[in-house]
């Protein structure tokens, strides 16, 4: 199985996958991260990413993807959809060079890449947790919290039309789970997808299973907190310039 951790900056995903990899010791996960690319690259991130280092950071995890296969049990920390939440936060700001072509070029890598994930593990900033510096990520409250609203307009996208194929691939996409706030509540979700050696529970009980959507729905349900879902879509559209019939282009900032 390969599955994804993403979220917005301090949202606990570089935890819960040391505490993943305790529990799931057969699971891999790759030894270089995006983090040490930017490093060795000298790359502007965060609040001040740039055009060029949201290519590198998305042909970086596009490539990763690539490495493995449906067969291999590897997580990792973030995958393409994150790299397109901080170009759409970027494009919302209009900092210079996230255009609607770019924009839509990162959004089209991101989709056909994701036929290589199986299960995408969201994880929410809370905010009562609060914001741990440790030099190397962002600390910026306002910023942290305004790209967790755009995770959660991309889950919303998800569960209200997955199949509408604007951020996901049409009939080929990974699940999209949203976790609980709390590493051993995290922990303990997974343990219901994930089975101990590694792979998903089998097929007809399988909460991914097609056929138990509405299982899937109810669990998601639970785990928010009165998600206001119609105003997220809108401002998803809003935002972004989507149309609400999916169908045309991607009307970004120009």
């Amino acid at each position: 199985m390969r599955i994804a951790f993403s979220g917005t900056a301090n949202s606990g995903k570089t935890t819960l996958l040391k505490s993943f990899l305790y529990t799931w010791s057969n699971f891999s996960t790759p030894e270089k991260t995006y983090r040490d690319m930017l490093v060795e690259k000298e790359l502007d991130h965060s609040s001040s990413t740039t055009t060029e280092t949201q290519s590198e950071v998305m042909n970086f995890m596009v490539d990763q993807l690539f490495e493995n296969s449906k067969d291999d049990c590897v997580v990792y920390d973030r995958c393409p959809l994150d790299s397109v939440a901080y170009t759409l936060w970027s494009n919302d700001k209009n900092k210079e060079g996230f255009t609607k072509e770019f924009v839509t070029e990162q959004i089209t890598l991101c989709k056909e890449s994701l036929r290589n994930l199986d299960v995408i593990f969201l994880c929410k900033f809370d905010e009562k947790e609060g914001v741990k510096e440790d030099g190397s990520r962002e600390a910026d409250l306002q910023y942290i919290k305004e790209v967790d609203n755009i995770f959660e307009s991309l889950y919303q996208q998800y569960m209200q039309n997955p199949q509408a194929d604007v951020f996901y691939p049409k009939d080929d996409s990974p699940a999209v789970i949203l976790l609980p706030n709390g590493t051993q509540e995290r922990i303990d979700l997974l343990a219901e997808y994930i089975t101990p050696e590694g792979g998903m529970y089998g097929d007809e009980h399988s909460i991914l299973n097609p056929n138990n959507l509405d299982e899937l729905e109810s669990l998601v349900k639970q785990q928010q907190s009165a998600l206001e879902s119609e105003k997220k879509e809108k401002e998803l559209f809003a935002k972004f310039g989507l149309s609400d019939d999916r169908n045309s282009d991607y009307n970004l900032q120009p």
